[in-house]
């Protein structure tokens, strides 16, 4: 999605438009809402950590593997 923003400056400018509209209704949270809020992005964003696999790969490749060996 990201790589796409980037060739389309349309959407970038749409999607700038929505963070902005985004962060101006985080003013009328209540500290309990944002703290709620914080929490839920956090977890959403941990979840590649909890299964490097996933996020990875070249996680069990063998060849990477030797790379980093000569490299330490």
């Amino acid at each position: 999605m990201l790589k796409e923003l980037c060739y389309n400056g349309f959407e970038v400018i749409g999607m700038s438009a929505k963070v902005e509209q985004l962060i101006r209704e985080l003013y009328h949270l209540s500290d309990d809402e944002l703290k709620l809020l914080c929490k839920v992005i956090l977890r959403q964003l941990a979840v590649p950590l909890q299964d490097p696999e996933q996020m990875y790969d070249d996680w069990n490749d063998l060849e990477v593997d030797a790379s980093y060996a000569e490299t330490w």
